[in-house]
């Protein structure tokens, strides 16, 4: 009976040591360790190759003289950065060169300046009367070109027009713009049209675009000189498409969203508004309020969040280590594993909230910003909040960043670049003024870093203007890209805010996702890094398109499986949708504009006659 207490005793002993040890463990941060996040599976893409051999049709010639004049170089340059995404080939030509193009209504010629009196002009009207077509990207004033472009009489220039209003859709997501726009500020010709002008797009009722037929061609002019703006590639590759009887261009079809300072310190104290209305501190509304409406929407809309972690928010860096560890234990374990397990992906934003930029280098001063002494200071804290992201997921690897308030220089890149070997995403701003430090990108490989890449993000916010709504719709008319950002503490600032609660936020934010979803069912929710893989694969690929009078020919190597395009067809004829052997065809507006989604790589789409 003795030996049965003692036992009994002693169980009981052990059971209290082993749960002490257990709370210890916990207390001491251990706990993630024992039951670490399995590593994230990310998507893969595959790809496919047509049949080799002869195709019939012709293809699109498009051919772009761009001469020294400041708005030719600007707006053709635009031009050709939205050809190139969209996979659609151009030829440079010269002047001279002009004299050797043969019509057809499948030849294009695109011009844009001030210097209409260097061109040939009785070669151009020639070539157009024959059935060539002609793209002004530009306006000019010339008399001597009036009638070949659909103007009765030129007057002066006309400057401070706002805004864009259309005539006819053009592509899903394009809506009007007010006069109280920046976004689109137009000097114009001031103009008298023919009768036989068809306008499309007009500002402040001045006639923006119109198309005008010539003999047996096609003229289409911008009578603007806002298309030097990034933001206007999507609108001038289908504009361009209206001047032939059928006309192919690539989607990467790509959505990214993300959510920039996440996971990042909390702030411990409370917020008037959000105590007031949710009764809680900051800490609470944003685990019990904010995260559990995002994971919702996310849900819901389909959208896929990629996080970009802050270790801390001091302005110095003697922290270590196990000081951000335990600075950010919560958000980490809480947010960072609910992206994690909901498929998301988490980035760095950085060490603090510091651009990586050193005295030398721009930097605004009226943000406040303390600039780094050195590249050795950068990259010595980039190490230590990796580190911190290690020890809370060992299975992950950082493969994105994204620069605080989207400011980084040259010091900075190299410093990202000696850091990380394997290969870096670099997220920062498609479109800006990089006068006070903002780093504007294009996508593709950084041409001086070569382990970092650049993949910037288009539009941010909770969606409360047209302008916002018209950039989107944009760059997915451009090339099927969407990249959002937003910041989650907005929530918290009355200007960032604009003075609306979180209840009225998310409305915008999760209207704004569900439009997306709406109008381009196709884009496929990822991860930064995986949209990085699926960017790179569609730029290696190689897609050649030939057209008749009755189909488009389409034959592709190394081309993502599914690949999606963008057909458009003149009216009068259209495309047979619904679901086929080679793949999906859907119209996307009216019987003019089809997304068509391929799993064959050869492909021959017919082309008929009426509406469907």
């Amino acid at each position: 009976m003795k030996k049965s207490i003692t036992t009994y005793v002693v169980a009981v002993f052990a059971i209290l040591l082993v749960t002490i040890g257990v709370v210890q463990l916990l207390r001491l941060d251990y706990g993630h360790r024992l039951i670490p996040t399995e590593e994230t599976q990310q998507k893969t893409f595959q790809t496919m190759s047509g049949k080799e051999g002869q195709m019939d049709g012709q293809p699109l010639e498009v051919y772009i003289q761009q001469d020294k004049g400041e708005l030719s170089e600007s707006i053709l340059t635009n031009f050709k950065y939205a050809l190139k995404y969209a996979k659609v080939s151009y030829t440079n030509i010269s002047i001279k060169e002009i004299e050797q193009l043969k019509p057809s209504e499948r030849t294009v010629l695109v011009l844009a300046g001030e210097h209409s009196r260097d061109w040939p002009y009785e070669t151009i009207r020639q070539f157009v009367k024959d059935g060539g077509r002609l793209y002004i990207a530009g306006r000019f004033i010339n008399q001597d070109w009036a009638e070949l472009v659909g103007v009765k009489q030129f007057g002066d220039f006309k400057d401070d027009i706002y805004g864009l209003t259309f005539k006819e859709e053009i592509f899903p997501g394009f809506i009007d713009l007010p006069d109280s726009t920046n976004l689109f500020s137009h000097s114009i010709a001031d103009v008298e049209l023919l009768p036989k002008a068809d306008v499309k797009i007009t500002a402040s009722g001045e006639p923006i675009l119109w198309t005008s037929a010539y003999g047996k061609g096609t003229v289409l002019f911008w009578n603007t000189t806002s298309l030097a703006e990034k933001n206007s590639r999507g609108l001038m590759l289908q504009t361009l498409a209206l001047m032939f009887p059928s006309f192919v261009s690539q989607q990467v079809a790509i959505k990214v969203a993300h959510l920039d300072d996440f996971p990042s310190p909390v702030p411990g104290n409370t917020n008037a508004a959000i105590e007031k209305t949710y009764n809680r501190t900051i800490k609470e509304f944003f685990k019990e309020i904010w995260w559990r409406d995002m994971k919702r929407i996310a849900d819901e809309q389909d959208v896929t969040y990629t996080g970009f972690l802050i270790g801390s928010y001091k302005n110095t860096t003697e922290e270590t280590t196990d000081d951000l560890s335990e600075k950010i234990r919560t958000p980490m374990l809480n947010y960072g594993r609910g992206l994690l397990k909901m498929g998301g992906e988490i980035g760095l934003h950085g060490f603090n909230h510091q651009p990586l930029v050193v005295a030398s280098e721009t930097l605004d001063p009226n943000l406040g910003y303390v600039p780094w002494k050195s590249q050795d200071e950068m990259e010595s804290a980039l190490k230590k909040v990796i580190g911190t992201h290690d020890y809370y997921f060992p299975n992950e690897s950082i493969q994105s960043y994204v620069p605080p308030s989207n400011i980084i220089n040259e010091t900075g890149l190299t410093a990202l670049n000696d850091v990380f070997k394997d290969k870096l995403i670099v997220a920062s701003l498609y479109s800006g003024d990089p006068s006070m430090g903002s780093y504007i990108q294009e996508f593709g490989p950084d041409p001086v870093h070569q382990n970092l890449y650049n993949f910037p993000r288009i539009s941010s916010g909770y969606n409360e203007t047209a302008e916002d709504t018209f950039v989107m719709a944009d760059a997915v008319a451009n090339f099927g890209m969407f990249s959002h950002f937003i910041h989650p503490d907005d929530v918290l600032d009355e200007d960032r805010s604009k003075g609306k609660g979180w209840a009225e936020m998310e409305k915008t934010i999760e209207a704004m996702f569900r439009d997306v979803k709406t109008m381009y069912p196709y884009l496929e929710s990822l991860t930064q890094y995986e949209a990085y893989e699926k960017y790179v694969q569609y730029q290696q690929s190689d897609i050649n398109v030939t057209y008749t009078d009755k189909t488009i020919e389409i034959n592709g190597t190394n081309m993502l499986n599914p690949s999606v395009m963008l057909v458009r067809i003149a009216p009068g004829h259209h495309l047979k949708t619904g679901t086929f052997d080679f793949g999906t065809v859907r119209a996307l507006a009216g019987e003019t504009l089809y997304q068509v989604t391929l799993t064959k790589a050869t492909v021959t789409l017919p082309i008929e006659e009426g509406t469907e």
